[in-house]
């Protein structure tokens, strides 16, 4: 009996373990921008690894007496797990300020060591289990890894029915219970008082949820800074938080040139984690939408046949629809990764969305593009790909570690063969001065005509305008060679507007930098230079990586060159826009932590004990052999976290996948 109770409570230890990490990822994302998924593994690794420290120190003691150990350390790891997020949110991390402020380093290392408390504890727990009789330990071990596997699945899908506050609240329970079954009810009594009183904290934690704080930069906590903004509507899930929110001075406006001079239409906001802000407006009729032709990605529409068939990846608040609706386009697929944005639109927004979603010859599918392609044979003749990201984010380098199998040449290319005849492909990016994942995105878009056998100089424009809050630039790639009347109509449609004109076949450089002029025809110039025989010398000499991004390495937004870092070191002293991608700096900043903390908390301890351990035998070759083996392991679990995003199409996903399937089976061989 006591053998199933220990099993049962390193099950639910484990399950609340891994939920933690996938938790932290959320709880992160939220606060910040991105998913610090190798951080928070890397922080729950080194919290194992010091355990094994100490357990190896206490060796002697725990084994007396490991009954006496392994419920006060459970206990303490249930309430650690609610007493972390908390502490954490109290350190005053701003990850915009890294480049600038090496104080911010301090507070990253302190983040890290916060999260180190549970995963420390939890380790502790498992490896007083794994020390107890040989013919017991492969049934621990498996109890373990089991248990791990179920708390990755598990973990996702309570994120469709809890707030990421009640999740902590939760994964702390599953911990009380597990000290429960190991706390010795009968003796000594003083056992019951701490238990009781813990079952008290997690019972008023559930009650009282706590929430986490979002960065006051992010655009949520901006849009809330108005008076009289309220939250409308909330959901959350895997994929992120949704708030809707409105007020007086709330508007979050389209990226349309100042040449529209009419009013909006009256709408609300929806917010993804804070950050990804898209509006939502009222509409009643086609014409409603005539705002959204002064976007830069209309110009599609102008150079295509009459009612197009409209392909849109990443639907959101539903312009990119209203601009398809607007020109009558005889069918429109929207595509929207995002299930509870679909239930959003469809649901509570229904009415001040105007039934976007619903709308005649509209089709909304809970889909991401690489999987919807490679499951239809349809052909459009429009494929709008919006801007993904938020433009702030997207500017500070906070995706910079993020894949994204959407920009990739591979991706450029089943887009292509899913256009018609005469479809053009339309691509739109936030602009930057000077420019970098814009140029990117056409250099990938010229790559991807090559291996299509199509000569990419007569198959390609762009455009731009920098005006806006939010300046985009729109790349178009036709199936065609562009025709004259394309060429004509292109021009009318950067002159009505002021758009600029970047690149088109027959275009002149007297033609160039008219509108919103910029210190050098940077667009122009890149693009003749992409477009010719030099482009290899150009993109080796270019500031910021704008290499082609295949699926080997789906890395769109590391525009970042080591190279560049002296001149980004003097805007930074200078407090001037230096482009450092701050996603790529934290990783980087985590790693060297990362480094540090284990050698200081599992090989320094040991010094004490190295007489031991140099008596010990075949110590090189069992130390080399676990080494490799984590190594191993570690390394293959990785890759496979990278790779099937392109299958499961969000890193969450993919990671409760490898996560769950690797232990479940590690448990199984045990």
């Amino acid at each position: 009996m006591r053998v199933l109770r220990i099993r049962l409570a390193i099950a639910l230890v484990s399950m609340s373990t891994i939920g933690l990490e996938l938790a932290l990822m959320r709880a992160l994302s939220l606060r910040f921008w991105s998913h610090f998924a190798c951080m928070v593994i890397g922080v729950a690794l080194l919290g194992f690894g010091a355990s094994g420290t100490m357990l190896s120190l206490l060796r002697s003691k725990i084994l007396g007496r490991p009954d006496r150990w392994m419920w006060p350390l459970t206990l303490s790891f249930a309430l650690s797990v609610l007493v972390v997020p908390r502490a954490a949110q109290l350190v005053p991390l701003n990850v915009r300020f890294l480049a600038w402020n090496p104080g911010q380093v301090v507070y990253v290392l302190l983040v890290e060591l916060l999260m180190f408390v549970p995963f420390f504890l939890a380790g502790a727990v498992v490896g007083i289990a794994l020390m107890d009789q040989p013919d017991r330990i492969s049934g621990h071990y498996a109890a373990n890894l089991i248990g791990s596997g179920l708390g990755a699945a598990l973990i996702v899908l309570a994120m469709y029915h809890l707030t990421t506050g009640q999740l902590f609240t939760a994964l702390a329970a599953g911990g009380y219970v597990a000290a429960a079954l190991l706390v010795p009810w009968g003796r000594p009594r003083a056992a019951v008082w701490p238990v009781l009183a813990a079952g008290v904290i997690v019972l008023l934690a559930w009650l009282a949820p706590w929430e986490p704080a979002l960065s006051q930069y992010k655009t949520l906590s901006y849009l809330k800074s108005f008076p009289g903004t309220k939250t409308i509507f909330r959901a959350e899930g895997p994929l992120g938080r949704i708030d809707v929110v409105e007020g007086p001075a709330v508007r979050q406006e389209a990226a349309v040139s100042f040449g529209y001079e009419k009013e909006l239409p009256p709408g609300v906001v929806l917010v993804l984690d804070g950050e990804q802000a898209s509006p939502v407006y009222q509409w009643s009729r086609a014409e409603d939408w005539a705002f959204m032709d002064y976007a830069t990605q209309a110009v599609a529409f102008h150079v295509c046949r009459e009612r197009p068939r409209v392909l849109v990846v990443g639907a959101g608040g539903g312009t990119d629809i209203g601009l398809a609706l607007y020109h009558r386009s005889a069918g429109v697929v929207a595509l929207e990764m995002n299930p509870q944005v679909i239930a959003a639109m469809t649901g509570p927004l229904r009415e001040r969305g105007g039934n976007i979603y619903l709308a005649d010859s509209v089709e909304v599918i809970n889909q991401e593009a690489r999987g919807y392609l490679a499951t239809t044979d349809r052909r459009f003749d429009v494929i709008q790909v919006p801007p993904i990201g938020a433009f702030g984010a997207s500017g500070a380098g906070l995706y910079a570690t993020r894949e994204s199998y959407l920009y990739t040449v591979e991706s450029f290319e089943t887009m292509l063969d899913h256009l018609s005849e005469d479809g053009v492909l339309c691509v739109t990016r936030w602009g930057w001065t000077p420019p970098r994942d814009e140029l990117r995105a056409f250099h990938m878009l010229a790559e991807a005509l090559r291996r299509r056998g199509l000569g990419p100089a007569t198959r390609l424009a762009m455009i731009r305008y920098f005006t806006t809050p939010n300046p985009t630039v729109t790349i178009l790639a036709f199936k065609r060679a562009l025709t004259p009347h394309q060429t004509r109509n292109l021009r009318t449609f950067c002159e009505d507007r002021n758009f600029g004109r970047c690149w088109l076949p027959d275009l002149a450089p007297t033609e160039v930098n008219e509108f919103h002029e910029l210190p050098r025809p940077y667009y122009f110039e890149a693009a003749t230079e992409l477009l010719g025989p030099g482009r290899d010398a150009y993109l080796s000499v270019y500031p910021f990586e704008i290499t082609a991004v295949t699926d080997d390495r789906p890395y769109f937004f590391q525009t970042f060159r080591w190279r560049a870092l002296p001149m980004l070191a003097r805007q930074a002293r200078g407090r001037g826009p230096a482009h450092l991608p701050l996603g790529y700096l934290m990783s980087v900043v985590a790693v060297g932590q990362g480094i540090l903390v284990a050698a200081a908390l599992i090989l320094l301890p040991l010094v004490v004990r190295i007489q031991s351990l140099r008596s010990a035998r075949r110590r090189a070759a069992v130390f080399a052999y676990f080494l490799a083996l984590g190594l191993g392991f570690m390394l293959l679990e990785m890759s496979f976290l990278q790779k099937l995003i392109l299958y499961l199409s969000h890193p969450i996903y993919s990671a409760t996948a490898v996560i769950a399937s690797f232990l479940m089976f590690s448990g199984l061989g045990s």
